[in-house]
């Protein structure tokens, strides 16, 4: 994509310039010149969202233009109180019913995490989302990856291990027992112990070389998704745990990863019933 600046609009405040992050604007007020060096710009967009004339192209077209508060639908409007709502009432939902996504709600998801911000601009992320019975069969594909570690974890050797990673809570044996009971039911469709019955499951992957920062910015992208599906009555967890299970490509390719990709995210979404009346309490952060 290529960035130019039209002269005729332009006014020379040098803001685009200002908000650069690769510094590759050029703007001399005296002779009324103004130009971005293709060679060098990442393509963060930075120039054309700033621009109060609109005199910055991409490819020879504006960029789309904030929609005027008379035109921002009740309840999705930018003020302050909205925002902080919707981030600190976003709860990780185990329990979904039975009403179906919409297209456009998942598109919409879809467009939150495509438009987020990126470590240098690298846009690495990419989504795969995983729908109806493939939920299910996923579901029990990982189920019985687990399974297979479990017996190694339920050994001194591996309870060890997660101590010392600090993760002492899991080689509790009731809770290693847990697990098994649970991960079994999945596999003979009993419950849905891994995805809770979502209707849809999000992945996040990542370039395999190359690029760093990868699990950043599907954590950043993951966020947005998940706060814009908040916003829409949709409900959303992270499964730490199907990540954990597909830790080589020959499991990442069961479902649909490609093989120089990684994962960096797996998030469900769906309708539930439950309703939430109250903020969580946590610890203070420090000021």
């Amino acid at each position: 994509m290529i960035f130019t600046i039209d002269t005729e609009k332009c006014t020379f405040c040098g803001l685009c310039a200002d908000d650069c992050t690769a510094r590759v604007i050029r703007i001399n007020k005296a002779s009324k010149t103004a130009e971005i060096n293709s060679s060098k710009c990442i393509e963060c967009a930075h120039c054309g969202m700033i621009c109060p004339a609109g005199a910055v192209t991409a490819d020879g077209n504006q960029l789309p233009p904030y929609p005027d508060a008379a035109d921002i639908p009740e309840g999705c409007g930018a003020a302050a109180e909205l925002l902080e709502h919707l981030i600190l009432s976003k709860r990780s939902i185990r329990k979904y019913n039975n009403t179906p996504l919409r297209q456009a709600d998942i598109e919409a998801i879809l467009l939150a995490g495509q438009l987020t911000a990126t470590a240098s601009n690298s846009r690495q992320v990419d989504s795969i989302v995983i729908r109806g019975a493939q939920v299910k069969d996923s579901a029990v594909f990982i189920a019985r990856i687990i399974l297979r570690i479990l017996p190694l974890v339920g050994n001194p050797a591996g309870r060890l291990v997660l101590k010392i990673a600090g993760l002492k809570r899991y080689a509790d044996k009731s809770l290693i027992n847990y697990f098994h009971k649970k991960l079994t039911e999945i596999i003979n469709g009993e419950s849905d112990f891994l995805f809770f019955n979502a209707p849809a499951v999000v992945i996040l992957t990542y370039s395999d070389k190359g690029k760093m920062f990868g699990r950043t910015d599907c954590a950043l992208a993951g966020q947005n998704m998940m706060l814009t599906a908040h916003n829409r009555g949709i409900g959303s967890c992270m499964i730490g745990f199907a990540e954990a299970a597909l830790w080589n490509k020959h499991l990442r390719r069961e479902l649909g990863v490609a093989s120089d990709r990684r994962i960096g995210l797996i998030f469900t979404l769906g309708h539930t019933d439950r309703k939430y009346h109250r903020y969580p309490s946590r610890m203070k952060w420090e000021v």
